[in-house]
């Protein structure tokens, strides 16, 4: 079985502590053979377009040097996560094509108008995680329409916060706008991304119900990207495993890599 784990964030990106050697160390220890390094550039007012650009000379050549030294444990790629890519579609289609990337990652992290999922809701008020999610989709659905990208990352983001409103941990309350999604997901050949922090936060699991990715596979959706979305070495590739057992008993049999923006298909039996 062929581990590959293509959502991660070094010391690169604002969030996250590890060095490139300290997150490839992590991935050879965990078995993944193929990792991806996404760091973030968000399209915010925090200043995550500036966090990027002033530190991306330095993480390139970095990279390039990481490439080579790691070749024999694990094949390195270079991705980018662009958070809310919709708010400007030009700027960022341009930034994908000539950053040199392997992968794009888009998520969104904030709401119109700059509101910050993690921070500025209240979720102990079930009315509150309905309207975010109602406006997760409407601008998840803009991005997939919008903007240049190959995977959509992580559609349970707000689900971590809902802990209270929520105990389930499940998409379920919100299955038709879900379904709505990922039939625009899977129609637009982008690939939807089992995000498996779940399996290292109260979720206790990777992001993949099988309702839903039974139906993403009905709707004719092949691409499914899979990330551990660790910011820390010691992170890299939990859930991963256990991501592939989910995507076997809904009938995948591989899981899709970028190499240059282009798609392949890893077998994960």
């Amino acid at each position: 079985m062929m581990l590959c784990d293509c959502h991660n964030h070094s010391w690169f990106s604002f969030d996250a502590k590890g060095n490139i050697d300290e997150m490839c160390c992590g991935a050879a220890s965990a078995g993944v053979r193929i990792f991806a390094l996404t760091e973030h550039y968000d399209y915010d007012d925090r200043g995550g377009e500036r966090h990027y650009g002033v530190r991306h000379a330095r993480r390139m050549a970095e990279m390039k040097r990481a490439k080579e030294e790691w070749a024999d444990r694990l094949e390195l790629l270079c991705g980018i996560e662009i958070g809310q890519p919709h708010l400007d579609p030009v700027r960022s289609c341009k930034l994908t094509a000539e950053g040199g990337f392997d992968l794009v990652i888009a998520s969104l992290h904030d709401l119109r108008p700059g509101r910050d999922i993690y921070r500025d809701f209240d979720y102990s008020s079930i009315e509150v995680c309905d309207a975010v999610y109602a406006q997760f989709f409407d601008e998840a659905e803009e991005m997939i329409e919008q903007c240049d990208f190959d995977v959509f990352g992580h559609f349970d983001y707000p689900l971590r916060m809902m802990e209270k409103s929520v105990p389930e941990g499940s998409m379920l309350r919100w299955k038709v706008r879900m379904l709505s999604f990922l039939k625009t997901l899977a129609q637009s050949g982008k690939a939807l991304e089992i995000n498996t922090s779940g399996a290292r936060r109260w979720l206790g699991r990777p992001g993949g119900e099988e309702w839903l990715l039974d139906a993403y596979r009905q709707f004719g959706g092949r691409r499914i990207s899979v990330g551990s979305d660790a910011h820390r070495g010691r992170d890299v590739g939990c859930g991963v495993e256990a991501a592939y057992r989910q995507l076997l008993r809904s009938g995948f049999d591989s899981v899709t890599v970028y190499r240059g923006r282009r798609p392949e298909q890893i077998s994960i039996r």
